[in-house]
């Protein structure tokens, strides 16, 4: 192979003035798009940094039968970054109550009523930082 490669050295070198410019115009070429390919790898990366989530299934709720006043959805969470995260529901005006702590999980909650709103709130590091928040509501 290395003598191949010599060979190939030496009959561009060796060759004309326009086998020379090709050459040079090829490794130049390929000199810029190495170092592109290693960015676009890096910024892939980072663009691929995981997002917080916070979601409800089914939300809305359906209304369903009139006659029961409760109903169910699934809160499912990731904080992205694997960091504890805390979850707690504010409904209508009260306060915040406290749900589930862990970087990510899945919660059924069958209490979900109509003419209510339900705000479940996602902080990370201790209810310091909120990072996602969803409101779930129930069909009338």
């Amino acid at each position: 192979m290395r003598e191949n490669t010599a060979k190939l050295f030496e009959w561009l070198i060796g060759g004309s003035p326009c086998l020379r410019c090709v050459a040079v115009v090829l490794g130049f070429s390929i000199w810029l798009t190495v170092p592109a390919c290693d960015t676009g790898r890096r910024q892939a990366t980072h663009i691929g940094a995981a997002q917080p989530v916070l979601s409800a299934s089914p939300n809305p709720v359906p209304a369903g039968d009139l006659d029961q006043p409760l109903a169910s959805t699934v809160i499912t969470w990731n904080t992205g970054t694997g960091v504890i995260g805390d979850l707690y529901v504010k409904v209508n005006r009260e306060p915040e109550k406290f749900m589930a702590r862990a970087p990510r999980g899945t919660i059924k909650i069958d209490w979900i009523q109509f003419d209510s709103t339900y705000e479940f709130r996602l902080y990370a590091k201790k209810h310091s930082r909120l990072v996602a928040k969803l409101d779930v509501t129930r069909d009338n």
